[in-house]
């Protein structure tokens, strides 16, 4: 598991445990702890889905990397220049 990755489910994994613990001071202490329940719902479902579209631009890369054989991607192709724009496509002339 790459640093990111593991970054990404710390802060799920650390959320769900605190929404676990904000549930018990609920049940403990009444209604005063909602606005944080709800705020810790909203921020652990936005991790989920970050980290959902990571996993699905992954799986785009490697279907389009250079083992997907019809579908690969020289990897010039995704080089930038100095100038900030795109290395020429395939040997395609600069203008």
């Amino acid at each position: 598991m790459k640093p990111d990755e593991s970054s990404s489910l710390n802060r799920i994994e650390r959320t769900e445990r605190a929404l676990v613990l904000l549930a018990y001071f609920i049940e403990l202490d009444g209604d005063v702890h909602l606005p944080l329940f709800e705020k810790f719902e909203k921020e652990l479902e936005e991790f989920k889905r970050m980290e959902g579209a990571k996993h699905r631009a992954r799986r785009l890369l490697m279907a389009h990397s250079r083992d997907g054989g019809l579908n690969a991607m020289d990897s010039m192709n995704l080089s930038l220049s100095s100038n900030g724009g795109p290395l020429p496509y395939l040997g395609l002339p600069v203008r």
